[in-house]
């Protein structure tokens, strides 16, 4: 008979607050009672949840070790948003630049920007829900690989914005540099591409493009010089990445293999973080 270990954790993180204007809430919930016993667990096991997908490590035979190459294009957002902040570069003279035709054209306020910033990443997350779209990766493995990206991008917004400041374009404060919703929404977007491309590259489109709507707003809403969010999409794209890279080490680090599986259930909260795990084993 399977044994089945439950447990149930919940960290507030009530200071996860990019700026007044890049307040990103990245929250899991605990669930109680997911299970009354052995056989309930049965449920979890549908296609959508513990399907044996094929893992990062082994999918369409590629090596473990990703290619440097996937890095080039966020690698080169970050050194923009970077040559950026030389007061004499021509990305600094393109950032005033742009800043004064919003000043002149752009009068109101869009607050789309915050709402959007997580519709990639809810995509990316539950689109195999739908009759007939599979991803690439099972319930399970996007939760890691969104738990881990979502982390990372996290940490390195804030402490870049701690390291660099940068006086926002309505002048207000100095924590503009990089766009946190701008970094979230690529994050999604990136995960919702690398998960859905075999269905449909349109999916992964449409991500994108969301994604880089929410920059714009960023922008016209005087919240973000246009560096801000082409550094923002360069860390998006990393973090994403990075979370693929981590999988089999969580899957190492879990044990996780057709006997033993690991459900992490998430929920979305008000300024905390946590999580409801189930490990079958």
């Amino acid at each position: 008979m399977r044994k089945i270990l439950f447990i149930t954790g919940f960290i507030s993180l009530a200071g996860m607050v990019f700026s007044k204007e890049d307040t990103l809430q990245i929250s899991l919930c605990g669930h109680e009672s997911l299970l009354a016993n052995t056989r309930d667990m049965r449920l979890f096991r549908h296609n959508s949840f513990l399907s044996e997908k094929q893992s990062f490590a082994s999918q369409d035979g590629r090596s473990k070790h990703p290619s440097a190459a996937r890095f080039v294009t966020s690698a080169f957002f970050i050194a923009y948003g970077t040559a950026a902040r030389f007061n004499n570069t021509p990305f600094r003279r393109f950032d005033k630049y742009v800043a004064e035709r919003v000043e002149l054209n752009f009068n109101r306020h869009y607050p789309a920007d915050s709402y959007l910033a997580t519709v990639p990443a809810a995509f990316a997350y539950g689109l195999d829900f739908f009759s007939g779209v599979a991803s690439a990766h099972n319930f399970r493995d996007r939760t890691l690989v969104l738990a881990t990206s979502y982390l990372f991008m996290w940490g390195t917004v804030t402490t870049m914005k701690k390291q660099i400041p940068v006086v926002r374009p309505r002048g207000w404060n100095s924590d503009a540099f990089p766009s946190g919703h701008t970094a979230a929404a690529f994050t999604g977007a990136h995960i919702l591409y690398k998960e859905y491309s075999a269905q449909s590259p349109w999916i992964g489109v449409g991500g994108y493009a969301i994604a880089a709507t929410v920059g714009v707003l960023r922008v016209i809403n005087r919240a973000h010089w246009t560096s801000d969010i082409i550094a923002g999409a360069g860390i998006g794209i990393l973090s994403a990445e990075i979370g693929y890279m981590m999988l089999p080490v969580w899957h190492s680090l879990f044990g996780i293999d057709t006997d033993r599986q690991l459900v992490i259930m998430p929920a979305v909260g008000a300024r905390n973080v946590g999580a409801g795990l189930i490990y079958l084993f």
